[in-house]
Protein backbone atom coordinates (compact mmCIF):
# COMPACT_ATOMS: atom_id res chain seq x y z
CA UNK A 1 0.00 0.00 0.00
CA UNK A 2 1.41 3.38 -1.05
CA UNK A 3 2.10 6.36 1.19
CA UNK A 4 -0.87 8.26 -0.21
CA UNK A 5 -3.27 5.39 0.35
CA UNK A 6 -2.14 4.96 3.95
CA UNK A 7 -2.45 8.71 4.52
CA UNK A 8 -6.04 8.68 3.23
CA UNK A 9 -6.81 5.65 5.42
CA UNK A 10 -5.36 7.35 8.52
CA UNK A 11 -7.21 10.59 7.80
CA UNK A 12 -10.54 8.82 7.40
CA UNK A 13 -9.87 6.68 10.48
CA UNK A 14 -9.37 9.93 12.39
CA UNK A 15 -12.75 11.16 11.12
CA UNK A 16 -11.21 14.07 9.21
CA UNK A 17 -11.99 15.50 5.81
CA UNK A 18 -9.19 16.86 3.65
CA UNK A 19 -10.34 20.35 4.62
CA UNK A 20 -10.21 19.54 8.34
CA UNK A 21 -6.74 18.00 8.00
CA UNK A 22 -5.64 21.08 6.10
CA UNK A 23 -6.94 23.35 8.87
CA UNK A 24 -5.30 21.23 11.59
CA UNK A 25 -1.90 21.23 9.90
CA UNK A 26 -2.03 24.54 7.96
CA UNK A 27 -1.11 22.58 4.85
CA UNK A 28 -3.08 23.52 1.74
CA UNK A 29 -5.92 21.23 0.60
CA UNK A 30 -4.30 20.92 -2.82
CA UNK A 31 -1.12 19.65 -1.15
CA UNK A 32 -3.09 17.15 0.95
CA UNK A 33 -4.76 15.92 -2.24
CA UNK A 34 -1.41 15.57 -3.99
CA UNK A 35 0.00 13.60 -1.04
CA UNK A 36 -2.96 11.20 -1.05
CA UNK A 37 -2.68 10.70 -4.81
CA UNK A 38 1.08 10.10 -4.57
CA UNK A 39 1.82 13.05 -6.83
CA UNK A 40 4.46 14.18 -4.35
CA UNK A 41 5.43 13.60 -0.75
CA UNK A 42 5.36 15.92 2.25
CA UNK A 43 8.37 17.61 3.80
CA UNK A 44 9.72 16.37 7.12
CA UNK A 45 7.89 19.15 9.01
CA UNK A 46 4.65 18.48 7.15
CA UNK A 47 5.00 14.79 7.97
CA UNK A 48 5.26 15.60 11.68
CA UNK A 49 2.21 17.87 11.52
CA UNK A 50 0.15 15.26 9.68
CA UNK A 51 1.17 12.52 12.11
CA UNK A 52 0.13 14.65 15.09
CA UNK A 53 -3.22 15.51 13.48
CA UNK A 54 -4.17 11.89 12.81
CA UNK A 55 -2.42 10.48 15.92
CA UNK A 56 -0.06 8.22 13.97
CA UNK A 57 3.70 7.75 14.06
CA UNK A 58 5.51 8.95 10.97
CA UNK A 59 6.74 5.45 10.14
CA UNK A 60 3.12 4.23 10.00
CA UNK A 61 2.74 5.83 6.56
CA UNK A 62 5.66 3.85 5.14
CA UNK A 63 4.84 0.40 6.53
CA UNK A 64 4.07 -2.44 4.15
CA UNK A 65 0.73 -4.21 3.94
CA UNK A 66 -2.81 -3.22 4.75
CA UNK A 67 -3.29 -1.14 7.93
CA UNK A 68 -5.48 -2.77 10.54
CA UNK A 69 -8.17 -0.74 12.27
CA UNK A 70 -7.83 -1.01 16.04
CA UNK A 71 -10.99 -2.04 17.88
CA UNK A 72 -12.07 0.30 20.69
CA UNK A 73 -15.14 -0.73 22.63
CA UNK A 74 -17.20 2.12 24.09
CA UNK A 75 -20.05 1.93 26.53
CA UNK A 76 -21.34 5.08 24.84
CA UNK A 77 -19.08 6.71 22.28
CA UNK A 78 -19.04 10.54 22.58
CA UNK A 79 -20.90 11.93 19.59
CA UNK A 80 -18.65 14.92 18.86
CA UNK A 81 -15.24 13.98 20.26
CA UNK A 82 -15.38 10.18 20.26
CA UNK A 83 -13.11 9.64 17.24
CA UNK A 84 -10.49 12.05 18.60
CA UNK A 85 -10.52 10.57 22.11
CA UNK A 86 -10.38 7.06 20.65
CA UNK A 87 -7.27 7.94 18.65
CA UNK A 88 -5.70 9.50 21.74
CA UNK A 89 -6.20 6.21 23.58
CA UNK A 90 -4.63 4.21 20.75
CA UNK A 91 -1.74 6.65 20.49
CA UNK A 92 -1.06 6.60 24.24
CA UNK A 93 -1.20 2.79 24.33
CA UNK A 94 1.24 2.61 21.41
CA UNK A 95 3.61 5.08 23.05
CA UNK A 96 3.47 3.12 26.30
CA UNK A 97 4.42 -0.11 24.54
CA UNK A 98 7.26 1.56 22.63
CA UNK A 99 8.64 2.84 25.93
CA UNK A 100 8.43 -0.71 27.28
CA UNK A 101 10.41 -1.90 24.27
CA UNK A 102 13.00 0.87 24.71
CA UNK A 103 13.89 -0.16 28.25
CA UNK A 104 13.72 -3.89 27.56
CA UNK A 105 10.41 -4.64 29.22
CA UNK A 106 7.98 -5.32 26.33
CA UNK A 107 5.65 -7.76 28.13
CA UNK A 108 2.13 -7.39 26.80
CA UNK A 109 -1.11 -7.90 28.70
CA UNK A 110 -1.20 -10.90 31.00
CA UNK A 111 -4.97 -11.09 31.46
CA UNK A 112 -6.57 -14.50 31.03
CA UNK A 113 -8.91 -14.85 28.06
CA UNK A 114 -12.22 -16.47 28.97
CA UNK A 115 -14.24 -18.83 26.78
CA UNK A 116 -17.74 -20.09 27.39
CA UNK A 117 -17.83 -23.26 25.31
CA UNK A 118 -21.16 -24.05 23.66
CA UNK A 119 -23.45 -22.45 26.25
CA UNK A 120 -24.35 -18.71 26.32
CA UNK A 121 -22.40 -16.61 28.83
CA UNK A 122 -24.79 -15.68 31.65
CA UNK A 123 -24.96 -13.80 34.94
CA UNK A 124 -23.81 -16.77 36.99
CA UNK A 125 -20.76 -16.97 34.71
CA UNK A 126 -20.06 -13.26 35.29
CA UNK A 127 -20.25 -13.73 39.06
CA UNK A 128 -18.00 -16.80 38.92
CA UNK A 129 -15.51 -14.92 36.75
CA UNK A 130 -15.42 -12.08 39.29
CA UNK A 131 -14.83 -14.56 42.12
CA UNK A 132 -12.06 -16.38 40.23
CA UNK A 133 -10.28 -13.19 39.19
CA UNK A 134 -10.43 -11.76 42.70
CA UNK A 135 -9.02 -14.97 44.16
CA UNK A 136 -6.31 -15.58 41.53
CA UNK A 137 -5.00 -12.02 41.88
CA UNK A 138 -5.26 -11.88 45.69
CA UNK A 139 -7.53 -8.82 45.68
CA UNK A 140 -8.97 -9.58 49.09
CA UNK A 141 -12.40 -8.74 50.45
CA UNK A 142 -12.31 -5.09 49.34
CA UNK A 143 -10.66 -4.98 45.90
CA UNK A 144 -11.53 -1.35 45.15
CA UNK A 145 -8.39 0.03 46.78
CA UNK A 146 -5.97 -2.27 44.93
CA UNK A 147 -7.63 -3.11 41.58
CA UNK A 148 -5.97 -0.33 39.57
CA UNK A 149 -2.50 -1.15 40.89
CA UNK A 150 -2.91 -4.88 40.22
CA UNK A 151 -4.17 -4.31 36.69
CA UNK A 152 -1.32 -1.93 35.87
CA UNK A 153 1.58 -3.63 37.61
CA UNK A 154 0.65 -7.32 37.54
CA UNK A 155 -1.62 -7.69 34.51
CA UNK A 156 0.16 -5.00 32.43
CA UNK A 157 -3.09 -3.30 31.47
CA UNK A 158 -2.47 0.27 30.30
CA UNK A 159 -4.95 2.53 32.10
CA UNK A 160 -5.32 6.16 30.99
CA UNK A 161 -7.52 9.05 32.15
CA UNK A 162 -8.91 11.72 29.83
CA UNK A 163 -11.81 14.18 30.21
CA UNK A 164 -14.76 13.66 27.86
CA UNK A 165 -18.55 13.73 27.69
CA UNK A 166 -20.84 12.03 28.47
CA UNK A 167 -19.32 11.33 31.86
CA UNK A 168 -21.05 7.98 32.33
CA UNK A 169 -18.94 6.09 29.84
CA UNK A 170 -15.53 4.48 29.42
CA UNK A 171 -13.67 2.46 26.79
CA UNK A 172 -11.22 -0.38 26.35
CA UNK A 173 -9.16 -1.93 23.57
CA UNK A 174 -7.14 -5.10 23.05
CA UNK A 175 -4.59 -5.24 20.25
CA UNK A 176 -1.64 -7.44 19.33
CA UNK A 177 0.47 -4.33 18.80
CA UNK A 178 0.19 -2.74 22.24
CA UNK A 179 -1.76 -5.13 24.47
CA UNK A 180 -4.77 -4.18 26.61
CA UNK A 181 -5.74 -0.62 27.48
CA UNK A 182 -8.58 1.01 29.40
CA UNK A 183 -9.72 4.63 29.16
CA UNK A 184 -11.46 6.18 32.17
CA UNK A 185 -13.06 9.60 32.45
CA UNK A 186 -10.95 11.93 34.58
CA UNK A 187 -14.05 14.06 35.21
CA UNK A 188 -15.61 11.23 37.22
CA UNK A 189 -15.10 10.79 40.95
CA UNK A 190 -12.76 8.01 42.09
CA UNK A 191 -15.58 5.69 43.18
CA UNK A 192 -17.18 5.90 39.75
CA UNK A 193 -13.83 5.32 38.05
CA UNK A 194 -13.35 2.19 40.17
CA UNK A 195 -16.62 0.73 38.93
CA UNK A 196 -15.83 1.71 35.34
CA UNK A 197 -12.43 0.06 35.68
CA UNK A 198 -14.01 -3.22 36.80
CA UNK A 199 -16.68 -2.90 34.08
CA UNK A 200 -14.07 -2.52 31.32
CA UNK A 201 -12.02 -5.35 32.81
CA UNK A 202 -14.96 -7.65 32.11
CA UNK A 203 -14.89 -6.67 28.44
CA UNK A 204 -11.16 -7.41 28.21
CA UNK A 205 -11.52 -10.79 29.91
CA UNK A 206 -14.39 -11.81 27.61
CA UNK A 207 -13.01 -10.19 24.45
CA UNK A 208 -12.89 -13.48 22.54
CA UNK A 209 -16.48 -14.27 23.45
CA UNK A 210 -18.21 -11.04 22.49
CA UNK A 211 -15.89 -9.29 20.00
CA UNK A 212 -16.85 -11.47 17.07
CA UNK A 213 -19.05 -10.96 14.03
CA UNK A 214 -20.92 -7.65 13.97
CA UNK A 215 -20.44 -6.93 17.69
CA UNK A 216 -16.81 -5.85 17.31
CA UNK A 217 -17.14 -2.22 18.39
CA UNK A 218 -20.52 -2.21 20.08
CA UNK A 219 -21.60 -4.09 23.20
CA UNK A 220 -25.18 -5.31 23.40
CA UNK A 221 -27.45 -4.31 26.27
CA UNK A 222 -27.11 -7.86 27.63
CA UNK A 223 -23.31 -7.70 27.55
CA UNK A 224 -23.36 -4.37 29.39
CA UNK A 225 -25.59 -5.86 32.10
CA UNK A 226 -23.16 -8.77 32.43
CA UNK A 227 -20.29 -6.28 32.77
CA UNK A 228 -22.18 -4.45 35.54
CA UNK A 229 -22.87 -7.76 37.26
CA UNK A 230 -19.17 -8.66 37.09
CA UNK A 231 -18.07 -5.24 38.36
CA UNK A 232 -20.46 -5.31 41.30
CA UNK A 233 -19.49 -8.86 42.25
CA UNK A 234 -15.78 -8.11 41.93
CA UNK A 235 -15.76 -4.91 43.97
CA UNK A 236 -18.36 -5.97 46.57
CA UNK A 237 -18.01 -9.70 47.27
CA UNK A 238 -21.26 -11.19 48.66
CA UNK A 239 -20.12 -12.29 52.11
CA UNK A 240 -17.96 -9.25 53.01
CA UNK A 241 -20.79 -7.01 51.80
CA UNK A 242 -23.36 -8.82 53.91
CA UNK A 243 -21.16 -8.54 57.01
CA UNK A 244 -20.49 -4.85 56.38
CA UNK A 245 -24.20 -4.09 56.02
CA UNK A 246 -25.06 -6.06 59.17
CA UNK A 247 -22.32 -4.33 61.14
CA UNK A 248 -23.39 -0.86 60.03
CA UNK A 249 -27.07 -1.54 60.65
CA UNK A 250 -26.27 -2.75 64.18
CA UNK A 251 -29.86 -3.44 65.16
CA UNK A 252 -31.39 -0.48 63.28
CA UNK A 253 -34.43 -1.11 61.09
CA UNK A 254 -32.88 0.69 58.11
CA UNK A 255 -29.71 2.38 56.90
CA UNK A 256 -29.48 6.16 56.61
CA UNK A 257 -27.28 8.13 54.22
CA UNK A 258 -24.26 8.19 56.53
CA UNK A 259 -24.49 4.41 56.91
CA UNK A 260 -24.58 3.90 53.14
CA UNK A 261 -21.68 6.25 52.58
CA UNK A 262 -19.58 4.49 55.21
CA UNK A 263 -20.14 1.10 53.58
CA UNK A 264 -19.48 2.54 50.12
CA UNK A 265 -16.26 4.09 51.43
CA UNK A 266 -15.09 0.73 52.76
CA UNK A 267 -15.49 -0.89 49.34
CA UNK A 268 -14.33 2.22 47.44
CA UNK A 269 -17.48 2.38 45.31
CA UNK A 270 -20.29 4.88 44.79
CA UNK A 271 -23.39 4.86 46.98
CA UNK A 272 -25.52 4.06 43.93
CA UNK A 273 -23.38 1.03 43.02
CA UNK A 274 -23.55 -0.14 46.63
CA UNK A 275 -27.34 0.09 46.79
CA UNK A 276 -27.86 -1.88 43.57
CA UNK A 277 -25.37 -4.51 44.67
CA UNK A 278 -27.34 -4.86 47.90
CA UNK A 279 -30.39 -5.53 45.71
CA UNK A 280 -28.42 -8.12 43.71
CA UNK A 281 -27.43 -9.88 46.95
CA UNK A 282 -31.03 -9.73 48.26
CA UNK A 283 -30.08 -7.51 51.17
CA UNK A 284 -32.84 -5.04 50.26
CA UNK A 285 -35.77 -5.03 47.85
CA UNK A 286 -35.63 -3.14 44.56
CA UNK A 287 -38.51 -0.85 45.60
CA UNK A 288 -36.69 0.02 48.82
CA UNK A 289 -33.51 0.72 46.85
CA UNK A 290 -35.28 3.24 44.64
CA UNK A 291 -36.76 4.93 47.69
CA UNK A 292 -33.33 5.17 49.33
CA UNK A 293 -31.71 6.66 46.23
CA UNK A 294 -34.51 9.18 45.74
CA UNK A 295 -34.25 10.23 49.37
CA UNK A 296 -30.52 10.93 49.19
CA UNK A 297 -30.53 12.36 45.65
CA UNK A 298 -28.52 15.58 45.57
CA UNK A 299 -26.42 14.73 48.61
CA UNK A 300 -24.35 11.99 47.03
CA UNK A 301 -22.24 13.94 44.56
CA UNK A 302 -21.37 16.72 47.00
CA UNK A 303 -20.44 14.16 49.66
CA UNK A 304 -18.39 11.96 47.36
CA UNK A 305 -16.43 14.79 45.72
CA UNK A 306 -15.17 16.19 49.01
CA UNK A 307 -11.89 14.27 48.96
CA UNK A 308 -11.62 13.46 45.27
CA UNK A 309 -8.57 14.28 43.16
CA UNK A 310 -8.17 14.46 39.38
CA UNK A 311 -6.04 11.51 38.24
CA UNK A 312 -3.04 11.96 35.92
CA UNK A 313 -3.55 11.14 32.23
CA UNK A 314 -0.67 8.69 32.10
CA UNK A 315 0.11 5.89 34.58
CA UNK A 316 3.07 6.24 36.91
CA UNK A 317 4.87 3.36 35.17
CA UNK A 318 4.47 5.10 31.81
CA UNK A 319 6.14 8.26 33.14
CA UNK A 320 8.87 6.23 34.84
CA UNK A 321 9.63 4.42 31.57
CA UNK A 322 9.75 7.73 29.67
CA UNK A 323 12.24 9.16 32.16
CA UNK A 324 14.35 6.02 31.99
CA UNK A 325 14.29 6.04 28.19
CA UNK A 326 15.53 9.64 27.91
CA UNK A 327 18.09 9.12 30.69
CA UNK A 328 19.58 6.22 28.73
CA UNK A 329 19.53 8.20 25.47
CA UNK A 330 16.93 5.98 23.83
CA UNK A 331 14.62 8.89 22.99
CA UNK A 332 15.33 12.57 22.44
CA UNK A 333 13.95 15.61 24.23
CA UNK A 334 11.34 16.22 21.54
CA UNK A 335 10.02 12.68 21.74
CA UNK A 336 10.07 12.81 25.53
CA UNK A 337 7.99 16.00 25.45
CA UNK A 338 5.48 14.44 23.06
CA UNK A 339 5.16 11.25 25.09
CA UNK A 340 4.70 13.19 28.34
CA UNK A 341 2.28 15.69 26.81
CA UNK A 342 4.39 18.70 27.80
CA UNK A 343 6.25 21.50 26.01
CA UNK A 344 9.80 21.02 24.79
CA UNK A 345 10.97 23.69 27.24
CA UNK A 346 9.36 21.84 30.16
CA UNK A 347 10.95 18.61 28.94
CA UNK A 348 14.40 20.23 28.82
CA UNK A 349 13.99 21.45 32.40
CA UNK A 350 13.14 17.92 33.55
CA UNK A 351 16.14 16.49 31.71
CA UNK A 352 18.51 19.14 33.09
CA UNK A 353 17.21 18.62 36.63
CA UNK A 354 17.67 14.85 36.44
CA UNK A 355 21.14 15.15 34.92
CA UNK A 356 22.16 17.47 37.78
CA UNK A 357 20.64 15.12 40.33
CA UNK A 358 22.52 12.19 38.78
CA UNK A 359 25.84 14.08 38.87
CA UNK A 360 25.25 15.05 42.50
CA UNK A 361 24.47 11.44 43.39
CA UNK A 362 27.69 10.23 41.70
CA UNK A 363 29.72 12.89 43.48
CA UNK A 364 28.30 11.89 46.86
CA UNK A 365 29.05 8.25 46.11
CA UNK A 366 32.69 9.09 45.32
CA UNK A 367 33.01 11.03 48.60
CA UNK A 368 31.69 8.03 50.55
CA UNK A 369 34.17 5.74 48.85
CA UNK A 370 37.23 7.98 49.41
CA UNK A 371 36.41 9.05 52.98
CA UNK A 372 38.65 7.25 55.53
Amino acid sequence: MSFGTRLKWAREAAGLTQKQLSEATEIGISSISEFENDVRGPSALQMVLIGEAVHRRSDFFYEAGEPQQEVVLWREKPADTGAKVELQLIELAGQFHRLEQCVGNPTLCELPQVSCGSHPFGFSDAERLAHDFRKSHSLGERPGSTLLRVLEEVCRVKVFHLPFEPSGTAACTLDEGYGAAILLNSNNIRWRRNFDLAHELFHLLTWRIFRVGENTTCASEHEEKLANCFAGSLLMPPEPLRLAVASQRNGKSSLDFDDLFEIARQFDVSVQALVWQMVSNRLIEKVKAREMLEKIDGKVELWERRRDETPPTRPIRYEALAREAIEKGMIGTGMFAKYMGISRRAAMKIVETEIYAGMEHEANAEVEITDP
